[in-house]
């Protein structure tokens, strides 16, 4: 377990307030637990969770430094520890959230809502050090999956052995772990539409798209999609918005206004909000039909606030809901995703961009700045 292990290490922020990453290495710190696997890592997405948790001070959420993130793995199970029963070794897996497995809310078949759930930010101090001996804190998600080889919970493992017939699908699968779940999750198992209802989606990063793409396949009457970069709201047509809006173009206040023009009068059912800014929350909101539901998703900045009309909240029915991870269990959803995937109704690959691990930075970039929706490392 002594070997030396490629990864991406995240430092305490930057005064600015932005992740610090570098690429180096880590060695694991101790041997497998019972319940915990050994993953050779084959490809590991981006998420703008990473990005975000690791821009926050040590000590928020009990985060503490120097960390490998990621949390949309994939790869291949070299060790199993001797109560794991998910996986052999060999078997392919794609890497999710972990859950404590014993609460009331896991065992009704709800893992994403754990009362447990903060294991997955503050993760465990005990698994990787670098060369020098310093403690570097893993199993973040239970995974970690930003180092070519990590420990993972058994609990985070979703097993794709009779999914996957190649290495090179493994590679792409690895967002289904995060981002495309949690925003299909969000349209099949918390707003539930039917092929009448109209869908507002804000934010068209990987989350944005993955509850496009759902909407779609539902068949979903209208979904409009909302974002500030034109190249991302022309692809959301391609992949099944039936109307856009591009909020470069418009003050927030009036936000409400232009999606009253595009629905001419007509009710809008849903609402999925991707983005986590505190002012398109409100308006997102207010622009809600009557009985209409919020499903918020994009995770604003610790002490950040909304203020909202209670009386028409309440006058209007209107329904607000967070959501994380997909709101049902991994297991579940990602073979369903993979499904509609070769079906060729869930075209996620249109949205992937891979850079070798070493390139990290130049990957968040590329998300940051919108040129690409899902960079995905390549080991």
């Amino acid at each position: 377990m002594s070997m030396e292990s490629p990864a991406v290490i995240a430092l305490i922020p930057s005064e600015a307030g932005g992740p610090s990453w570098r690429f180096g290495s880590v060695k694991f710190a101790r041997p497998l637990r019972e319940t915990e696997l050994k993953i050779r890592m084959v490809s590991t997405g981006i998420c703008h969770t990473d990005i975000f948790l690791s821009s926050l001070p040590p000590g928020t959420l009990d985060i503490t430094y120097p960390k490998v993130m990621g949390h949309e793995g994939a790869g291949y199970v070299e060790e199993v520890g001797s109560a794991v029963s998910v996986a052999n070794v060999g078997d392919p897996v794609v890497l999710s959230y972990t859950f404590c497995q014993s609460c009331k809310l896991c065992k009704a078949g709800q893992e994403s809502y754990c009362l447990d759930f903060d294991r997955n930010v503050a993760g465990d101090a005990s698994v990787f050090q670098t060369s020098q001996g310093e403690r570097v804190a893993g199993k973040f998600f239970g995974q970690s999956s930003f180092s070519a080889f990590s420990i993972v919970d058994e609990a985070s493992v979703v097993n794709v052995k009779d999914k996957v017939t190649a290495p090179e699908e493994l590679k792409l699968l690895s967002p289904l772990g995060c981002g495309f779940l949690t925003g299909a999750g969000a349209v099949l198992h918390s707003a539930k539409p039917s092929s009448d209802d109209i869908v507002l989606i804000t934010g068209v990063g990987a989350v944005g798209f993955g509850a496009i793409m759902a909407a779609k396949n539902l068949g979903c009457r209208r979904i409009i999609a909302v974002d500030r970069v034109p190249g991302r709201l022309e692809l959301a047509k391609q992949l099944g918005a039936s109307d856009i809006l591009d909020t470069s173009t418009i003050e927030s206040a009036s936000f409400a206004e232009r999606i009253s023009a595009i629905v001419d009068g007509e009710r809008i059912s849903f609402s999925v909000e991707t983005t986590g800014v505190p002012t398109l929350i409100t308006s997102v909101i207010q622009a809600l039909g009557k009985r209409g539901k919020h499903i918020q998703l994009g995770l604003p900045r610790p002490g950040s606030e909304i203020t909202l009309p209670i009386f028409d909240v309440i006058n209007f029915q209107k329904i607000i809901e967070p959501g994380c991870m997909g709101g049902a269990p991994a297991a579940e959803l990602v073979p369903q995703l993979i499904q509609w995937w070769r079906d060729g109704s869930f075209p996620f690959q249109k949205l992937i961009q891979f850079f070798d691990a070493k390139d990290v930075l130049t990957a968040m970039q590329a998300m940051e700045d919108g040129t690409t929706i899902k960079p995905v490392l390549v080991w």
